[in-house]
C-alpha cells in the first residue's frame, strides 16, 4: 500500500485563483502540497474558482489536472465571506471526482463530503475555530496547522478529539540558508491584511511610543487598502489618524500590497524583523513562514499558535497579544541587540527547515492519508 499512487481531490476556497497569482496564503500552502504529491507520482486534481487567463479545466506542467467555477471575491467579514463560498460549493458539487482522499480547504466542506466516491475526506481549519467545526463530524479527519488551533478546536467540540489532528503549516526552503543580513535602516516589517484581529494597533502604537528614542528605524506596513481587497477601511483610517498625530509619523509608512511575489520577497529580504502582532485568526501564519525562509526574526504575539514557530529572544521576540506597552518593549529589545538579528535570522530559517519544510509536511499528510484509507477498509 506504500508504495500505491493516490487519487486526491485538493479543493480549495472561493476566493483566489489557483494556483495562487496575488495572495493567498491558504492557496499557496495547498499549491506547494499539491506539487509535492504530483511529484511523488500522485495523481492530484484540484477544484478552484475560474480566472481571466485561466481554463476551466486542464491539465498543467506538474501533471495536476484542474478544474474551475465562478467563485467570489473575498469579504472582510469572515460570516459573509464563508456564506459567499455556498453557490462556489453547489457549482463544485458535480465537477467533483471520485478519489482516495478528498482534501477540502473551503467552507461547506460537511456537506460536499455526501457525495459518493470522494474516498477519505478531510478538512483543514484556516483560521480560528467557531461554533461550526462541530458540522464537520461527518468528516474522516479535521486539520489544524498548529497544536494551538487543535486545542481551541477541542474547546468547541471535545467529542471530536479522535478527527483532530494538528499538522502544521509548511514552507518551500532553498537548500542553503540565505544571507541573514539586513539593509539600514533598521526596518520592521508587516505584511498582510489591515484589519483589526490582526493586531495592528498594538504594534502601531508601540513602535511610536519607542520612535522618539530611536530615530533610526522604520515600521512598513504592507497590505491591502481597499474593501474589495479585504481590508477593514474604518480601522486603517483610525489608524491613519494614530500616525498623522504623532511626532514620529515618519517613521511609519502604511503602503498597498505588493502581488509580484519576487517583489514581496526583495521586501522581506531588506527587512530587518518580520512582525506578526495577531490577537486571532491565525492557525500557523504562512507569511510569517516565508520571513523565516528568508532568514528573518519574528517579533510576533503571544497568541498561541505564533509561540509554536518563535523561541522567544532565540529567532525572535514573543509579545502579549494587544498590549502596546509590550509591543514598545519588543522593538527596543530589537534596537538594543541589532547585533543579535543575523544569527535569529539564521536561527528562524533552521527551525523552518527542522519543522516546517513542505517536503516533512506533505510526509505527514501522506502518512495520514493511508493511515485513514486503511482504517475504513478495516470498518
Amino acid at each position: 500500500m506504500e508504495d500505491t499512487p493516490l487519487r486526491i481531490n485538493l479543493v480549495v476556497g472561493h476566493q483566489v485563483p489557483f494556483p495562487p497569482m496575488r495572495g493567498g496564503g491558504v492557496n499557496n500552502l495547498v499549491w506547494m502540497l499539491a506539487k509535492q504529491f504530483a511529484a511523488r507520482g500522485h495523481r492530484v486534481l484540484a477544484y478552484s474558482p475560474s480566472a481571466a487567463g485561466l481554463a476551466q479545466h486542464e491539465t498543467d506542467a506538474h501533471g495536476i489536472e484542474h478544474f474551475r467555477v465562478p467563485g467570489e471575491p473575498g469579504h472582510p467579514n469572515v460570516w459573509i465571506d464563508n456564506l459567499q463560498a455556498l453557490p462556489y460549493s453547489w457549482k463544485l458539487g458535480p465537477l467533483l471526482q471520485p478519489a482516495d482522499v478528498t482534501s477540502f480547504h473551503t467552507p461547506f466542506s460537511f456537506l460536499l463530503r455526501y457525495k459518493r466516491g470522494l474516498g477519505v475526506c478531510t478538512h483543514t481549519l484556516h483560521r480560528t475555530p467557531k461554533w461550526i467545526v462541530r458540522l464537520h463530524s461527518g468528516l474522516d479527519r479535521i486539520y489544524g496547522g498548529s497544536h494551538a488551533v487543535i486545542e481551541q478546536a477541542l474547546q468547541i467540540a471535545p467529542g471530536l478529539r479522535p478527527k483532530f489532528r494538528a499538522v502544521h503549516n509548511c514552507i518551500e526552503l532553498p537548500a542553503e540558508p540565505p544571507v541573514s543580513a539586513f539593509e539600514p535602516p533598521l526596518t520592521f516589517l508587516y505584511v498582510g491584511r489591515f484589519v483589526r484581529d490582526k493586531g495592528l494597533e498594538s504594534l502601531i502604537r508601540g513602535f511610536l511610543a519607542a520612535a522618539p528614542e530611536n530615530h533610526a528605524i522604520r515600521l512598513r506596513i504592507i497590505g491591502p487598502q481597499t474593501s474589495e481587497e479585504g481590508s477593514d477601511v474604518g480601522f486603517l483610517d483610525e489608524m491613519k489618524k494614530v500616525i498623522a498625530q504623532d511626532g514620529q509619523a515618519a517613521q511609519v509608512s502604511l503602503e498597498p500590497s505588493i502581488y509580484d511575489r519576487e517583489k514581496l520577497f526583495a521586501q522581506i529580504r531588506a527587512a530587518a524583523v518580520f512582525c506578526l502582532p495577531s490577537l486571532t485568526g491565525e492557525t500557523f501564519s504562512m507569511a510569517a513562514l516565508e520571513a523565516m525562509s528568508c532568514a528573518k526574526p519574528l517579533f510576533v504575539s503571544d497568541f498561541g499558535p505564533m509561540r509554536e514557530m518563535v523561541d522567544h529572544e532565540r529567532n525572535g521576540y514573543i509579545a502579549k497579544a494587544g498590549d502596546s506597552a509590550a509591543w514598545s518593549e519588543g522593538v527596543r529589545y530589537f534596537v538594543r541587540n541589532q547585533q543579535l538579528i543575523p544569527a535569529q535570522g539564521l536561527s528562524s530559517f533552521t527551525k523552518a527547515k527542522e519543522s516546517f519544510s513542505v517536503e516533512r509536511i506533505a510526509d505527514e499528510y501522506l502518512e495520514d492519508f493511508r493511515t485513514l484509507i486503511a482504517q475504513r477498509r478495516e470498518a
